[in-house]
């Protein structure tokens, strides 16, 4: 019986829809090892997909198993604007994840997530994070010694605040960005501390052999507290060591150290956010003096549809002056690419750019937005810089400061709580440095579905 229950869940839970439940279920979260489902133990019935997020092993110990299947399809007319010949390029990304979440009492757990990743039709070569073997995408123990405390040990995503800015679980690319290494945490009364040493993954196409990557270390402290009843304030120190990096026509070996602050909260119809980061340290004999920011507020309006305007300033420094010792082009560290469109034709080095969005849910379970992203050059003599952190060729011909003004339009749909569907189209117009390196306009395209469980 449980296993012809089992059966039908998995073909019409997708279907199933919140009413049909006796409570609704919580939302999938970003981070999925982050889903708590023991509370599941004293639910009166377990119906739709339940039966695999809580299977009882006695005593305490129970064991939850998930699991994602995602396809995106992109379509592009001018990869990196068309400079170096770039031709159009439309082909299909599949991910497929695995997880089993094992909890053996209230101080041991065991998390292990097996990925397997696949591209499509691409007509250039891959990217980095495209394709890769059966591998172990996330595995760690987690140790809670004592209330409040934890230690995890192995390889694991690290989130911190939502909008991922300059740490994210990359999640728009087809492989998630994971890290091996350790990482402490405190959390009580309101208060949020994560102190981590980690090195990031490695991928490699094959299967099994996907190795954390010794010539980088990433390592910090980060703190989340209250601010009053309606804000949070976080702080942090994140630290980033790499071997043999370019940043324009300089390679060498990258020590970074960065510190920051964040404040986000909400005012009656209004929501505002402001992040600041400085950076300091060596990189091929010179000195880092780099920075970047963001600044951004939003109105929620009293109508259908509670429709949202929003305005953000986004800044990340440049260097005007190669000669003078000192690199002053901004890091963004392991940012969310689809921070600004998943065109990846934006990054946050030598970024001045200005956003204006208005959006709406037409239904619950249904998001539109259109928005308009004007974006120059910080420093004119610095290269332009394309995701993830790549330099456009020709971007040294010319000095001009524009880069491109983008028109962008996006669709989320919950079609249910295990399926998801999400649109977007760009259109970049090439300012004049783009142009003066040999680019000229994009239009781009993105569809994607998502099962998840």
């Amino acid at each position: 019986m449980r296993a012809a229950a089992l059966a039908a869940a998995l073909l019409t839970g997708p279907l199933a829809t919140g009413a049909a439940q006796a409570a609704e279920p919580p939302a999938f979260k970003l981070v999925r090892s982050d889903e708590d489902y023991g509370y599941l133990k004293s639910a009166p019935n377990l119906t739709g997909l339940d039966p695999l997020r809580y299977i009882p092993l006695g005593q305490e110990a129970y064991l939850s198993l998930g699991g994602e299947a995602r396809v995106r399809v992109d379509t592009i007319d001018a990869p990196r604007f068309g400079v170096g010949g770039a031709e159009a390029d439309t082909f299909e990304l599949f991910r497929g994840l695995v997880s089993a979440d094992l909890h053996l009492n209230s101080a041991i757990r065991v998390y292990g997530e097996l990925g397997l990743h696949r591209d499509l039709d691409k007509r250039e070569a891959p990217a980095i994070t495209d394709r890769d073997g059966l591998d172990a995408q996330v595995l760690f123990v987690d140790l809670t010694p004592a209330e409040h405390w934890r230690l995890r040990l192995g390889r694991q995503e690290l989130s911190f605040n939502p909008t991922q800015r300059f740490l994210s679980v990359r999640e728009g690319p087809n492989i998630r960005q994971s890290f091996d290494g350790g990482r402490l945490t405190y959390a009580g009364k309101g208060l949020k501390v994560d102190a981590f040493y980690t090195h990031p993954i490695a991928i490699e196409p094959g299967a099994f052999n996907d190795s954390y990557n010794a010539s980088q270390v990433f390592w910090g402290v980060y703190a989340t507290a209250p601010v009053g009843k309606s804000a949070s304030l976080d702080v942090y120190s994140l630290n980033l060591d790499r071997d043999r990096v370019r940043f324009a026509t300089v390679t060498g070996d990258e020590r970074r150290r960065s510190v920051g602050a964040r404040l986000a909260g909400r005012t009656g119809a209004i929501d505002y956010e402001v992040e600041g980061m400085a950076q300091r340290g060596r990189f091929a004999g010179q000195d880092i003096r780099a920075w970047g920011g963001s600044a951004g507020a939003g109105y929620t309006f009293a109508a259908p549809w509670k429709p949202r305007l929003s305005v953000r300033r986004d800044i990340g420094s440049g260097d005007d002056d190669p000669a003078d010792g000192k690199l002053k082009t901004f890091n963004p560290l392991f940012p969310k690419g689809a921070y600004f469109s998943e065109a990846g034709l934006v990054a946050w080095s030598n970024l001045s750019a200005w956003r204006i969005a208005l959006g709406a849910a037409p239904t619950k379970s249904v998001s539109v937005e259109v928005s308009h992203t004007g974006r120059r050059r910080q420093a004119g003599r610095d290269a332009i810089y394309l995701q993830p952190l790549a330099v456009l060729s020709g971007g040294g011909a010319s000095t001009a400061k524009a880069v491109s003004e983008d028109w962008q339009a996006d669709l989320g749909w919950q079609v249910t709580r295990n399926v998801k569907l999400s649109l977007e189209a760009v259109h970049a117009e090439a300012g004049a440095a783009v142009k003066a390196a040999g680019g000229h306009d994009v239009d781009f395209g993105m569809a994607i579905v998502q099962f998840r469980f």
